[in-house]
């Protein structure tokens, strides 16, 4: 397998075109900003290694153009994810508008190597169907611009897309500023208390855990390019984490910089003036770590020495690894090992950030949603919602929503219907309840909430096949097919349905096609078997 240790930079007319306005008056920040891992963040592909090959999985150029490709299926690779300072992850944009993550990535430790990139790591993986959410693009790119009827279960994304993290990110709507220069006209971090300095670089570099509890709940009626650095990180979201003394009090993750920060000694005796900026300079140019420690340990035992090696060593996180990042819990001996092995939690959620939350109603309700949605607290989260939904009445759907859901991971799809019901009355845009009522309703015909609903199709597919309505069944499929056409359950129901009126032919082609976006379908395996028996 080749090694590359060239780190290929994104075009800076990119970064230019974008940052073009500030740069008139702030060249030298922006032309600093441009070489930070935050400025390359995304962007499009250019010159790419290729030639790689990770098990049935390979890189190939054509012309100047980039693919992965496994056997005779392959992605046309548009963009990089990621600065390659820890990794380069490649993405595919699709004609309806979703960004595809694509199996192979690029690691940069030990000069360089291909590996299956995360999330592929387990045999069960989604091959070439990953969709990129928003949650992702929130913090690897720039806010793109979305469709005005966007769904976060339907992730689409408008051209032209942004490339790498912009100046907005950190000093808010820059149009006053661009019309009338002058302080007071932007907002500048620097001149913010030491809390909500640190919560501008929160809004992207806080998560208190991979582990799924969930780690944020954002508010209702906020989407998630909402969030604007000028307010509170709380009239954005909470964040939670693991409650203390459960066995994950020193999980050590990929993105645990500012939690593992916040533990440290250094940053608990700083009386809260400690943030990220105290090390780090913002806007990209070089500092001397050593000297930022020198300030306060005047004493050092060997002040020539560089203090981040020794005692902020970069280690393998628990959840990447394919990757080493700086410890940031600054200790005096060090854990210089991989973190422990990713597992698992079940238990109470508690809230992470902010440090103290207001009781409301809305916080309420907020912190027992933490406590369903992933599971992590089912039993007491699922009684304790549904009694602040009875006492609040919120008018928001997304309540109603999370205890439904709850209520149908716990075994009570029954209960779950009233609440789904509700969710959908309130707020008529929640795709995620339309999709889970239609398929607790089946064998009902579902509600086309987006016309442009692949999985709605399909079960409006089946059930339309289910009783006897061959040509509607039909139809339902090609229109799936139409608005996802890597969605392999479509050609598998359709499939069923042409070898059942005797189409064996087209009912084969079918069945190859779900094989060839999904080679680990069982379903489309066993027709295709039964579809090329004689009849």
């Amino acid at each position: 397998m080749p090694r590359w240790i060239v780190l290929w930079l994104p075009s800076s007319a990119a970064l230019w075109a974008v940052q073009s306005e500030c740069a008139a008056c702030h060249r030298g920040t922006v032309e600093s900003w441009a070489k930070t891992g935050m400025a390359r963040s995304f962007y499009k592909v250019g010159k790419e290694p290729a030639g790689a090959r990770v098990g049935e999985f390979e890189m190939v150029e054509r012309s100047g153009r980039f693919f992965q490709r496994r056997g005779d299926f392959e992605k046309e690779i548009h963009f990089v994810l990621g600065s390659g300072r820890n990794a380069r992850s490649y993405v595919s944009r699709t004609d309806q508008g979703w960004l595809l993550a694509m199996p192979l990535s690029w690691y940069s430790r030990n000069g360089g190597f291909w590996e299956m990139a995360p999330g592929f790591e387990r045999p069960d993986h989604p091959h070439f169907r990953r969709r990129i959410n928003y949650e992702c693009m929130f913090c690897h790119n720039a806010y793109p611009k979305i469709p005005a009827d966007a769904d976060a279960t339907d992730p689409k994304y408008l051209d032209p897309l942004p490339e790498g993290i912009d100046c907005a990110r950190c000093h808010g709507d820059a149009s006053r500023h661009i019309s009338k220069p002058g302080v007071g006209t932007i907002f500048n971090p620097g001149k913010a208390l030491p809390a909500r300095q640190l919560e501008v670089c929160l809004q992207c570099h806080l998560e208190p855990t991979s582990n799924p509890l969930p780690y944020i709940v954002r508010r209702p009626g906020r989407s998630i390019f909402s969030y604007r650095p000028e307010e509170p990180l709380a009239d954005y979201a909470l964040y939670f984490d693991h409650a203390p003394g459960r066995g994950f009090d020193d999980k050590f993750e990929f993105v645990s910089a500012p939690y593992r920060l916040r533990k440290s000694a250094c940053f608990q005796k700083s009386a809260g003036k400690m943030t990220c900026t105290t090390c780090h300079n913002a806007h990209g140019s070089s500092v001397s770590y050593r000297e930022k420690c020198l300030i306060c340990h005047v004493a050092a035992h060997r002040r020539e020495a560089d203090c981040v090696s020794c005692h902020m060593p970069r280690r393998q996180p628990e959840d990447a690894r394919h990757t080493r990042v700086t410890d940031h819990l600054i200790q005096k001996i060090p854990d210089r090992g991989p973190g422990p092995p990713a597992k698992p939690y079940r238990g109470e959620v508690r809230v992470y950030w902010p440090e103290r939350v207001h009781p409301n109603p809305e916080n309420e309700l907020l912190m027992a949603v933490a406590q369903v949605r992933d599971g992590s607290n089912l039993r007491e989260g699922v009684s304790e919602l549904e009694a602040l939904i009875r006492k609040y009445r919120p008018d928001r759907g997304e309540f109603y929503y999370e205890l439904g859901e709850a209520l149908v991971k716990s075994g009570q799809p029954k209960r779950a219907l009233a609440y789904l019901d509700e969710s959908v009355r309130r707020t008529p845009s929640l795709t995620a309840a339309w999709r889970r009522l239609a398929l607790l309703r089946f064998p009902a015909l579902p509600p086309m909430a987006r016309a442009d609903d692949a999985f709605l199709h399909t079960v409006q597919g089946e059930v339309h096949r289910k009783n006897g309505r061959v040509a509607e069944a039909i139809g339902s499929f090609q229109a799936a097919i139409a608005a996802d056409p890597d969605l392999p359950e479509a050609y598998v129901n359709l499939g069923a349905v042409l070898a059942g009126r005797g189409d064996r032919s087209a009912a084969i082609k079918m069945f190859q096609q779900a094989l060839r976006i999904d080679p680990g379908n069982r379903e489309a395996a066993a027709n295709l078997r039964l579809a090329k028996i004689p009849p």
